[in-house]
Order: structure tokens, then C-alpha cells, then sequence
């Protein structure tokens, strides 16, 4: 098996300086389908900065959940880790989530 082509979409000397902050994020509790809105104001007012969200990277102690940055809606998706589909569990409260959060 072989991979197809690569194609750089936007090359690292493009992007300016680069931040990735390690967060914890507590489920919500009124967990609607389609992710939670705001996810990114959220993240600048607990920085303290006005960022942009490039992506995640998911800590591997999340269990069976990945999260998912919606960008162009700004929503945070939680997903099954067994078969990618969005976890729909509407009360979220009792999970704390791990990720690191790169913004530019």
C-alpha cells in the first residue's frame, strides 16, 4: 500500500509564530448535536489572548472521545473514538477532556 500525493497547503515559514497551549475543558452540560458553539472566544478569554484556533491535539487519557474543532462554525465536536461519530450524550458535565489547543 502506498500513500497518494501529498499537497502542502500552507507551508510552516507561512504561519508566524505558532502557540500551543495545553487546556482542560469540562463537558457541557447542555451538550446540543452539532458540537458546542463559541469554543474559540471561550479560549481567548481564558489565554487572555486574541487567537486564532489552527487545531487540537487530543491527550490519549480522554477515554473513548476524541474532540473536534469545527472551525468554519467555531464548534467544539465530541466524537467516538470506536466508529467517528459524534457523541450525542446531552449531559457532558461529569467528563474533563485534555487537549492542546494550537492557535496563531
Amino acid at each position: 500500500m502506498a500513500l497518494g500525493t501529498i499537497t502542502v497547503v500552507e507551508a510552516a515559514a507561512a504561519q508566524g509564530p505558532l502557540f500551543m497551549d495545553r487546556i482542560t475543558v469540562v463537558g457541557d452540560d447542555g451538550y446540543a448535536a452539532g458540537g458546542t458553539a463559541g469554543f474559540e472566544a471561550s479560549v481567548q478569554a481564558a489565554l487572555g489572548a486574541q487567537r486564532e484556533i489552527v487545531g487540537l491535539i487530543n491527550d490519549d487519557s480522554n477515554g473513548d472521545f476524541l474532540l473536534q474543532y469545527d472551525h468554519a462554525n467555531d464548534k467544539l465536536l465530541v466524537r467516538k473514538i470506536s466508529d467517528g461519530a459524534e457523541d450525542t450524550t446531552v449531559d457532558q458535565s461529569g467528563r474533563t477532556y485534555k487537549i492542546t489547543v494550537i492557535s496563531k
